[in-house]
């Protein structure tokens, strides 16, 4: 005879913290402020956006709201793949100069948010390079090093400052 076993579903995994990540650039909102606006904690922002847990229904629920966005494109959708969609930007009135401006920064703002995935791996590897022993015997190379990234977090910045100005209803820190 076979034993019913309770077997336990496991969730389908969302897009919500790679989405949360997304609109929070794209608004221009240090994981602290978004905290403060939505009543959290940055932990429980970081926590949602590395994916580790989920926010109860009505912190999701609220964090809809507050980025204007229905709840099952938070889950199911990449939102970063289609930024003029998850803004809410009316295409329907655009000639197709508009239109191809449109598609040219929709991916440019793609482009931003892989180069600021890329920009935060290499500043967490460099950070942890520098505490290792050979920083001390390699002073010049890690000088250039701090330029580089320094240099990068600036076109990352610059671009999604760019970014916040070009599209509607985004809030600046």
């Amino acid at each position: 005879m076979l034993e019913n076993k309770k077997t336990k579903k496991i969730p389908k995994p969302t897009y919500f913290g790679m989405n949360l990540k997304f609109l929070r650039r794209m608004q221009g909102l240090s994981q602290t402020k978004l905290a403060e606006l939505l009543g959290m904690s940055r932990n429980n922002i970081a926590s949602y956006e590395s994916g580790l847990v989920e926010p109860k229904v009505a912190k999701f629920i609220e964090t809809c709201i507050y980025f204007n966005v229905e709840p099952n494109d938070m889950l199911e959708t990449k939102l970063s793949e289609s930024p003029r969609e998850s803004l809410h930007v009316n295409e329907s009135d655009q000639g197709p100069i508009d239109s191809y401006i449109g598609q040219q920064m929709d991916s440019f703002v793609q482009q931003t948010n892989e180069m600021t995935k890329v920009y935060e791996g290499y500043k967490t590897l460099y950070e942890m390079k520098k505490e290792e022993d050979s920083y001390a015997n390699n002073k010049e190379l890690y000088a250039t090093l701090d330029n580089l990234i320094e240099l990068l977090g600036s076109l990352v910045s610059s671009n999604w400052n760019l970014i916040q100005d070009i599209y509607p209803n985004v809030e600046e820190e």
